[in-house]
């Protein structure tokens, strides 16, 4: 991935040099001037908006002098590298400033282009080396949490338990995170397929680790677990609804980002959120933790990007689902399937899922209970048909998906015809002929004119399978192909069919046929 240019602010109170300044080539040195001041004070709140990696300041200026902004910024953005500009009569300060770890001083009058192109070499030398050191200290730390987390968290322990020594290291990360009491964090939620969870938590990382590292977002990230993360925000005070908004925009962000950067996997990556509730005290933060966490029921019965408040995280049903089914539907589907499957199809899309919405039964055995309903009504079917619709509904990992699969059938029972929008026609269209290249259900949803929500809905509901399920079925259909009629060697295909990673590719390719696309090949 290539680097982002370097971001440059200037500060001087001569209008002359800044328009100089200007005219630099800053794109030629992978740089870019993103903004100006005419004293210390103005630039200080320049920073605090746009967080430049590199201050290009006059020493000698009026309101807040470059040496004082200097220190400023030392405090408030320690990675921003600070270039002084001087005059002859300001060597003494600039010498000081060196000491304290400014990065360069040039001057004025005989400033040239290659002067401050070599002091934007060293400024991003110096910022890769800072930001390399940087994270290494903040994986230690990271990893640190993660074992007191381990071991006195999942205990129902009181703080009295947890030794003395370990509430000190925890306060002194948390100091050195600039997290401060009361404090609130986000608990991030990650539901991918199983085969998928490698590439999502790498590619989550290190876009987490990029926002952590940019200084744009005052954030801390760590992995609590396999499928969790949280996220400490260093703000003192928020309001309920900023904060909500702030998550929102992270979650899209991220979704965005990884579905660009895996636009190849056979599954959409999920991502659910927790918002906690204060935690007034660093031995409250166990109990929190605990209480944010995420049912299994919640990626089943929620669409992705759903965002919980940690007092009102649903919860699933208690006691048996034969119980609650006899309870509440026994009479009305018997009913529903006397006056006809349509109006059993109808039950079950409407007064069925509002139902199974409301109480959230285990999802195994509402399946369990789906899938006794369904040997009754195709006791007669053909037994590989049988199988494969038991198998549609025992994978489905949604309520949506079972309950789509489930009706699905019994239109086909009674004839009815599967409709299919002209929007969901064109998206098939330009996803064969986009085939080879990342296709995203963001871009193609574009180009259809429609929200992304809206289309993985209807794809669900008129096509029989995701998105990303039918983007890979192309694909591997379409490598079948290949590996069948022509001579490309097999990372050739993965590439040809828009899978660019060799071993996920055969991942696929063997879930698909039962054997590796090497054997494969061999036998053609």
């Amino acid at each position: 991935m290539q680097e982002s240019p370097l971001t440059v602010l200037v500060v001087d109170d001569e209008l002359p040099l800044r328009e100089e300044l200007r005219l630099f080539p800053w794109s030629s040195c992978h740089a870019e001037l993103v903004g100006e001041a005419e004293n210390g004070e103005e630039a200080l709140e320049l920073c605090r908006k746009l967080v430049p990696d590199v201050v290009i300041t006059d020493i000698t200026m009026p309101m807040m002098d470059g040496i004082e902004l200097f220190r400023s910024l030392k405090k408030e953005f320690p990675l921003t590298q600070v270039i002084l500009l001087t005059c002859h009569s300001d060597f003494e300060y600039a010498r000081d400033a060196l000491r304290l770890g400014a990065l360069e001083y040039l001057i004025k009058v005989s400033l040239l282009d290659s002067d401050l192109e070599q002091a934007l070499d060293k400024a991003r030398t110096t910022i890769q080396r800072e930001h390399s050191h940087k994270r290494s200290e903040l994986d230690k730390q990271r990893w640190q949490l993660v074992k007191i987390w381990n071991r006195y968290a999942n205990d129902q322990l009181s703080i009295a338990a947890v030794p003395v020594e370990v509430m000190d290291e925890l306060r002194s990360i948390m100091k050195e995170w600039q997290l401060h009491v009361p404090i609130h964090f986000t608990r991030l939620h990650v539901h991918a397929k199983a085969e998928d969870e490698m590439y999502v938590h790498h590619e989550l990382q290190a876009i987490l680790s990029e926002w952590e590292q940019s200084d744009k977002i005052r954030s801390r990230w760590v992995q609590l677990d396999k499928s969790d993360y949280v996220i400490f925000h260093s703000r003192l005070s928020e309001h309920a609804s900023s904060r909500r908004e702030r998550t929102g925009w992270m979650m899209n962000g991220l979704q965005a980002a990884l579905e660009q950067r895996l636009s190849f996997l056979s599954e959409a990556v999920r991502l659910y959120a927790t918002l906690s509730d204060e935690v007034t005290n660093e031995s409250l933060l166990f109990q929190a933790l605990r209480q944010t966490a995420i049912t299994l029921e919640a990626p089943f019965y929620d669409q992705s990007g759903t965002i919980y408040d940690q007092a009102l995280l649903p919860k699933p049903a208690a006691g048996s689902i034969e119980d609650q089914i006899k309870q509440e539907h026994t009479e009305q589907l018997r009913l529903a399937l006397a006056k006809s499957k349509e109006h059993l199809v109808r039950y079950i899309r409407e007064e069925f899922t509002v139902w199974a919405c409301s109480e959230r039964p285990n999802p195994d055995e509402l399946k369990a209970w789906l899938l006794t309903k369904h040997k009754e009504l195709f006791k007669d079917g053909g037994h590989l048909t049988e199988e494969l619709s038991r198998q549609r509904l025992s994978e489905a990992k949604t309520l949506t998906e079972l309950t789509t699969a489930f009706t699905r059938e019994l239109e086909a029972a009674v004839g009815a015809k599967s409709k299919c929008r002209k929007e969901v026609q064109h998206a098939r269209q330009l996803i064969a002929e986009q085939l080879m290249e990342p296709i995203t259900l963001t871009s193609i949803a574009d180009s259809v004119g429609l929200s992304s929500y809206y289309l993985s809905r209807l794809f669900r509901e008129e096509v029989g399978e995701s998105f990303n399920e039918y983007v890979t079925s192309l694909r591997i259909d379409k490598a079948i192909q290949l590996l069948q009629t022509t001579n490309m060697k097999v990372y050739e295909v993965a590439e040809q069919v828009g899978i660019p990673s060799y071993r996920y590719f055969s991942v696929l390719f063997r879930n698909r046929t039962g054997v590796a696309p090497t054997e494969f090949k061999k036998s053609y």
